[in-house]
């Protein structure tokens, strides 16, 4: 079922990634191009916990990012390239079903897991300007990442559960929605969310972790 869901995901990934840079194809061959726009943002990144051991439910994990977009076009339609990233640090304790030895069975334990994660992206998007102080704009395209993972038993006794670490690199594609409302010419508020499909996985003492899924944000938008 998880294949069956990614495969779905990875299409339409795909789907808006050609839309996207199709769209900003355009931009070279564009004389008149408008100053810089872009968004700088807080929000949640949702990993699913894919080890039936380990508690705690999906993986809500703080970010923080920023982007830059070159904007095009004539009218209410807008179109161009966008590039930014994303970074998080995040750090919390678990428990984790553990074997309690060679006698057999198992004990719950608490495991201290931090996490760094770098997402570095670049695409292309499209807008829709109704009105002066509005904005709507999907974009999408390929992306780098980046991560650490480190899990560490808190004082456990027993010897199958020990301290990893682990550091990857990863690739794959984005695709994203959002509304910008500006209150002065220059500034305003920007409300987001983001799916992507990723290569980067961890697999150590609590089970594989694929770094992939939703993200939801909110931040400052700004245009010059």
């Amino acid at each position: 079922m998880k294949t069956h869901m990614n495969s779905e995901r990875w299409i339409t990934l795909i789907i808006c990634t050609a839309l996207c840079l199709l769209s900003a194809d355009h931009v070279i061959a564009q004389e008149k191009k408008e100053t810089l726009s872009g968004h700088v943002f807080y929000g949640k990144m949702i990993i699913q916990n894919n080890d039936p051991n380990l508690g705690g439910g999906d993986f809500d994990i703080s970010m923080f990012g920023l982007d830059v977009q070159q904007a095009n076009g004539q009218g209410n339609f807008k179109y161009g390239l966008e590039g930014g990233g994303f970074f998080s640090l995040d750090s919390e304790v678990r428990q984790f079903s553990a074997s309690s030895g060679s006698g057999g069975g198992s004990a719950s334990v608490s495991v201290d897991i931090n996490s760094f994660l770098i997402d570095v992206f670049f695409g292309g998007y499209v807008g829709y300007r109704p009105v002066k102080w509005l904005q709507f704009n999907v974009g999408g395209g390929p992306l780098v990442i980046w991560g650490k993972r480190n899990t560490d038993p808190v004082a456990t006794p027993y010897d199958e559960t020990t301290s990893g670490s682990e550091s990857e690199f990863g690739a794959g594609l984005y695709a994203r929605a959002g509304i910008d409302i500006f209150f002065t010419e220059n500034f305003g508020v920007n409300v987001g969310a983001r799916i992507t499909e990723t290569t980067l996985s961890f697999e150590n003492v609590v089970g594989k972790v694929d770094v992939e899924g939703y993200q939801y944000y909110l931040g400052l938008a700004y245009r010059f």
